[in-house]
């Protein structure tokens, strides 16, 4: 592992405060941000770790950065990633009780990032909106994935197969600290619509003449490596445990299922998903 110097963080970050309380207000506020309501309150999601920050760096809805200090210095890393916020957002330097309490990990790296949710990127549609026609040529819908440690390794395998939008039906917080943890910093770049009505969607994707194929089996069923795909296709992913609502499955042209081995149900979701975009990737490229 590389090891960076420790340097003074006020000498590099002049503007940066000390916070010693954990009852702190600000502090009570930011460790609240596991809990889904209090992200949708404050407006505000974590991104912990180096890997993440670094991802995260210089983006415009950063509202703070987290230095974890019990003598007031930080790794050369660590203070690089703080200078690349803007302006606008808080550099906070905490002691290691403080800053475990807003931290969700179990060993906390040192930094934390906190950002506004990423409009620019990331819609939520009412069912009005979900008219709405995705123009990208590669598009997966993810229907009722309750596990964020699911959704954000869908995304992270959407973004390495080369998929441009994701669509998400009655799904886990795309802000839920796993799901970002999951994800790797492929949620900061990728389009997502979380969807009033994915039924309504999927009805309008298949109205511009796109295939709309749901992930399950049925009779008649698409099997893959077997039957022709169709390079738009819009595959779709369903829950853990019950697979596609009824109501997905009515808005799909059809289901494709992947062969197994006897004497096996079924796959997690996220495996699932791995293994139908790596055959579109595959075969399409």
């Amino acid at each position: 592992m590389v090891k960076f110097m420790m340097q003074r963080i006020f000498d590099i970050l002049p503007h940066a405060e000390t916070i010693t309380s954990r009852a702190n207000a600000t502090v009570v506020s930011l460790g609240k941000l596991s809990l889904a309501k209090h992200r949708a309150e404050q407006g505000l999601f974590l991104a912990e770790g180096i890997k993440l920050s670094e991802e995260a760096a210089g983006m415009e809805e950063i509202r703070y950065i987290l230095i974890r200090s019990d003598d007031g210095t930080a790794d050369a890393h660590t203070l690089a990633i703080a200078r690349r916020a803007p302006r606008s957002a808080r550099v906070l330097v905490l002691p290691t009780q403080v800053f475990e309490k807003i931290s969700t990990e179990n060993a906390p790296q040192g930094i934390i990032t906190v950002l506004a949710p990423l409009s620019r990127i990331h819609r939520t549609l009412s069912a009005e909106d979900c008219d709405d026609i995705p123009v990208e040529k590669r598009i997966l819908a993810v229907d009722s994935v309750q596990d964020p440690g699911n959704l954000g390794t869908i995304i992270r395998t959407a973004a390495a197969f080369g998929y441009e939008r994701i669509l998400l039906g009655h799904c886990a917080d795309i802000y839920h600290p796993k799901t970002v943890r999951a994800a790797m910093g492929t949620l900061f770049r990728m389009p997502v619509d979380v969807c009033d009505s994915l039924t309504r969607r999927l009805l309008m994707i298949r109205k511009s003449g796109r295939r709309v194929l749901s992930a399950a089996l049925g009779d008649n069923s698409l099997t893959l490596g077997q039957d022709p795909l169709r390079a738009d296709d819009c595959i779709v992913i369903g829950n853990e445990g019950h697979g596609v609502r009824a109501s997905i499955l009515s808005a799909s042209d059809g289901v494709i299922r992947i062969p197994m081995a006897p004497n096996t149900e079924s796959l997690n979701a996220a495996g699932a998903a791995a293994v139908l975009m790596w055959e579109y990737y595959r075969t399409f490229g």
